[in-house]
């Protein structure tokens, strides 16, 4: 399966989504250990999520944004 299949997949299971039909958590978790490509992408995604949620975070509580 192409990555782009696993990257949908991962996108969803970064944002607490279903996983795409056909795509089951193992073969999810095989292709990460198997892609490190995909591996360095789904860290990425992460910490722009972790990024983006801390901001809107301090956004709603008034505090300054942390200097990048």
């Amino acid at each position: 399966m192409p990555c782009i299949r696993y990257r949908t997949a991962i996108s969803a299971h970064t944002e607490g989504d279903p996983l795409p039909p056909g795509v089951t958590e193992q073969e999810l978790l095989t292709h990460l250990n198997a892609c490190p490509d995909c591996t360095r992408w789904s860290k990425r995604l992460r910490a722009l999520r972790e990024a983006t949620d801390d901001l809107l975070r301090r956004r709603r509580s008034g505090a300054p944004p942390k200097p990048v």
